[in-house]
């Protein structure tokens, strides 16, 4: 425990699971300028809310040929931008596959701390239609559990109704975006702002109830953590 009675740091885990599938071709070079926007937010918020929180980043993009993960876990301050060589699109849509997967992997490692925020974003320009692994059954299921865990889930995609494909995988906040340089950059400040809010809150509530907050159980913690992450989306779609 520090010296003014905090436990250690959460630590928050930014999890991009981005679709490179051949149609995200023509909005390419945005998905990486939109991606390199939200990280960098997100180092930002590591130096302004550096006493109550440890954040990392994990991207991965993915197609039907390769699941690939960019950044692993990697602590945002070690993170450069990434490269337009880097983000190659091509091939069809496995999006339960890469749900599943990356979900499935950040849970083991998260598994056993005692502080942790998980915070997703799935970014599509279609619909699944490649996934050989996972259903969209197993990721509903999944996604339930982790949210119960505290865990929070954005879902943001073009050319369909994001809305209603979230409400599926149990996934409560979604947005819309066009198909479009504009607005794929656009939904991904909205994004940055979003996570921005809720780092705000996280360190609000954290330097305010000290003494509560380190006899808080894990459970009241998660549920809390939720409540804010919902919050904070509301507020960004709601300016």
């Amino acid at each position: 425990m520090n010296n003014d009675g905090m436990k250690e740091k959460t630590q928050v885990y930014n999890v991009v699971i981005l679709d490179k599938s051949g149609s995200m071709s023509s909005i390419r070079r945005a998905a990486v300028d939109g991606f390199n926007e939200t990280l960098a937010g997100i180092q930002k918020a590591q130096e302004k809310f550096s006493e109550t929180q440890q954040h990392y980043i994990s991207l991965v993009a993915f197609c039907s040929c390769e699941m690939r993960k960019l950044y692993d876990k990697t602590p945002v301050a070690e993170a450069l931008p990434l490269d337009y060589e880097e983000y190659q699109p091509c091939c069809c849509t496995p999006l339960y596959d890469a749900m599943g997967f990356t979900l499935t992997d950040i849970r083991k490692h998260v598994a056993g701390l005692s502080d942790t925020m998980v915070v997703v974003t799935i970014i599509t320009d279609g619909l699944e239609n490649a996934s050989k692994e996972y259903s969209g059954h197993t990721v509903k299921r999944l996604v339930e559990e982790l949210r119960g865990q505290g865990w929070t889930f954005t879902y943001m995609g073009a050319n369909q109704d994001s809305i209603e494909v979230a409400f599926t995988l149990s996934i409560r906040n979604a947005r819309n975006f066009d198909y479009s340089a504009e607005g794929a950059k656009s939904a991904m400040c909205k994004d940055s702002s979003t996570r921005m809010g809720l780092f705000s809150r996280i360190h609000d509530y954290r330097m305010s109830h000290i003494e509560e907050e380190a006899a808080m159980p894990q459970s009241e913690r998660n549920e809390l953590y939720a409540t804010m992450a919902d919050d904070a989306f509301d507020e960004v779609e709601n300016m």
